[in-house]
């Protein structure tokens, strides 16, 4: 259903940030799939997404938050009412602050770049981010992480707008994190973390270890065509990449979305996908390994918009 932004909200958020309208979000998206948005709007700041997130709640648009579009796939008919981009390109380069072995970095900030900086600077107890995609902010929502580490591990507080639009803090505890989740406000959006790393006793042993990361994840990875990373969560006891590979989907085609022979926990767009096609593929993947194994795969890839 198409829903209609007065065009008084447009011009009001003209003046918080850029604003285009029906956007195709596969411009947004690292599956480079995904039909328009009613409105895109990219705040000029933190203060700003507030009033943004105050609008939407004044004129009772619906309101969706994307950032780097990885682990996101967006329907083909895209989504309705305001769509608010938060990321590096959009949001502003804004560049992490070093103080000691404290870090404060805006959500916006690419991974990789945080990466970087930290170990630049001679910090170390980032390396694991090497190589996964996407924003700070999405890292700290979905407490992303690795065999190597998770982001609750070394964050120490967040900076969020809450449904309300008011700029909040919050300490990060253990109690906090859940397996590719972390509990925050409901409706709240991540606009920064403070991470507390440490000094590296060895800067050379920290790029090598980063260095390795990238090597093996370019081995193991499709980074060749367009995806949007692991597309499961690993249930209890086991790898969904090998229940996958086990489920003898490797290579399995629908339409242009393909499971990834390389590594089957990646679904890619091998040319001309449809979020549609990407979407049918995780369910038949979802149904093949149930009835094979008994195990329900749960999604790590957020599905949003109109299908």
């Amino acid at each position: 259903m198409n829903v209609t932004v007065p065009h008084d909200v447009v011009r009001r958020l003209r003046a918080l940030g850029v604003v285009k309208t029906d956007e195709p979000l596969s411009r947004h998206t690292t599956f480079k799939t995904g039909g328009p948005a009613d409105v895109l709007v990219v705040p000029s700041g933190v203060v700003p997404l507030g009033e943004i997130v105050r609008i939407c709640a004044e004129s009772g648009l619906p309101r969706t938050v994307i950032g780097g579009g990885s682990n996101l796939l967006v329907g083909d008919r895209g989504i309705r009412g305001i769509t608010v981009c938060v990321s590096t390109d959009a949001f502003g380069r804004a560049v992490p602050v070093v103080e000691g072995d404290i870090v404060e970095v805006p959500a916006s900030v690419r991974k990789d770049d945080f990466v970087s900086i930290c170990a630049e600077k001679g910090l170390s107890g980032m390396e694991f981010m090497a190589g996964i995609p996407g924003c700070i902010g999405g890292g700290i929502v979905m407490n992303a992480g690795t065999v190597d580490g998770n982001f609750v591990d070394i964050l120490d507080r967040i900076e969020f707008v809450d449904v309300r639009g008011e700029v909040k803090h919050r300490d990060v505890t253990p109690s906090m994190a859940r397996y590719r989740h972390l509990d925050m406000e409901e409706g709240a959006i991540v606009t920064a973390g403070r991470f507390r790393l440490r000094r590296a006793d060895d800067d050379g042993a920290v790029r090598r270890r980063i260095r390795e990361l990238l090597d093996e994840r370019a081995k193991k990875h499709p980074l060749d065509y367009p995806s949007a990373g692991s597309v499961f969560k690993n249930p209890e006891g086991h790898s969904s990449w090998k229940l996958v590979n086990d489920a003898g989907l490797k290579g399995h085609r629908i339409g242009g979305a393909m499971v990834s022979e390389l590594h089957t926990n990646f679904i890619v767009n091998a040319g001309g996908a449809r979020s549609a096609d990407i979407r049918e593929l995780i369910e038949f993947i979802r149904e093949k390994v149930y009835i094979t194994f008994g195990v329900m795969l749960e999604p790590e890839v957020r599905l949003v918009g109109e299908f």
